[in-house]
């Protein structure tokens, strides 16, 4: 439901609908099969089974096929045969300023939770062969982070020192892939952190749909703009050295506008897209995109033991909960964000990539 275009209040009935299942599911089993009626904890009487008994055992059956599959697949991710180096530091955001990292908020507890990993950013730089990268962009570095989602609970500070981690990446591209964040009042924030940030080929970003939940993302944009960023949403802008053409555009769908018009860009041109969400993916494919950078499913924020991430707001579920993906001719980075609407985060760090695209 996440991954559709559903504005925020029927999301939240969902929510609520599917909280109540989730802990009311195993009572129900427990108390109307196992311990009455059937009585199936210590009598066996499966002949007495009610149809509604047997209905809610299929529906848990299929679920727990589902999670077995997610886990398989989990098991068996890879990295795409053209990742050829990756590099990676965990910086402790806590050691770098003195400054209280948790604010105010209803969520604030969850950031005071212990072993809670908010507060621990991963930096990554990952290198890929790309044959189709024409020979004047060879060596061409992108910084790509997204979901910061300023709210309170998580304060400025933090934001400074993540925004701070990026610069000193110093990539010839900048790029934000949207949710900047989800109460109004912190748009003023933009200056001391996105606004700090600048690299040769420029800033550039698309929005998400927590920014489309708060129905002001003309004002966001706007300040985004005034902070020396480019909005791609629905745009193509080219870049060229020499004869050799690099293309950014930017999708926001299905939240906001409308679909860039690669109608003008040269066939041989190397095409990246920034969308929000992993689930324009199909999208990228058929419009020839080489790179694809998203966020939006922050890696499902826990990823438990054995099993690994179990929700994820995409249409694929956890699918491209995080990490890059081969889909042939698209190369799709999905990183898992910089915070999140709840400030909680088990064995799934907050992150920051520097991609490194190279000819051979």
């Amino acid at each position: 439901m996440h991954g559709g275009g559903w504005r925020r209040p029927f999301l939240q009935r969902i929510r609520s609908v599917h909280n109540a299942l989730l802990f009311g599911y195993p009572i129900l089993i427990l108390a109307g099969l196992g311990l009455t009626g059937p009585r199936l904890l210590w009598m066996q009487n499966w002949s007495h089974v009610p149809i509604w008994g047997w209905a809610a055992l299929a529906l848990g059956a299929i679920g727990l096929g589902f999670l077995v599959a997610s886990t398989v697949r989990h098991w068996r991710y890879r990295p795409p045969a053209c990742e050829v180096l990756v590099r990676s530091q965990v910086l402790d955001i806590r050691s770098q300023t003195a400054a209280p990292l948790i604010g105010e908020g209803r969520a604030k507890w969850l950031a005071r939770l212990p072993f809670n990993q908010q507060f621990t950013l991963e930096v990554q730089e990952k290198t890929y062969l790309q044959p189709q990268l024409p020979a004047a962009w060879d060596g061409l570095s992108i910084v790509h982070f997204s979901d910061t989602h300023f709210r309170g609970p998580v304060t400025r500070a933090y934001f400074e020192q993540a925004m701070a981690a990026v610069q000193e990446q110093q990539g010839d591209i900048i790029a934000f892939t949207g949710d900047l964040l989800d109460r109004r009042d912190c748009l003023e924030w933009v200056p001391e952190t996105l606004g700090k940030l600048s690299a040769p080929l420029g800033c550039y970003f698309v929005l998400g749909n927590h920014d489309w939940y708060l129905g002001n993302e003309a004002a966001i944009r706007e300040t985004l703009t005034q902070a020396g960023w480019k909005d791609l949403a629905g745009r193509v802008v080219e870049l060229r050295r020499g004869a050799d053409v690099l293309t950014l555009c930017g999708n926001e769908r299905p939240w906001m506008g409308t679909l860039p018009d690669l109608s003008s860009v040269p066939a041989d041109a190397y095409r990246i897209l920034l969308s929000h969400g992993p689930d324009q993916i199909r999208w990228a494919q058929r419009n020839g995109m080489h790179l694809m950078l998203a966020g939006h499913t922050h890696g499902g924020q826990i990823q438990l033991p054995v099993l690994g991430p179990v929700y994820s707001p995409s249409l694929y579920s956890c699918r491209y909960a995080s990490g890059v993906f081969w889909e042939p001719p698209t190369l799709m980075s999905v990183t898992r964000g910089i915070s999140g609407r709840e400030p909680i985060r088990y064995n799934c760090r907050p992150e920051v990539t520097r991609l490194v695209l190279r000819r051979s």
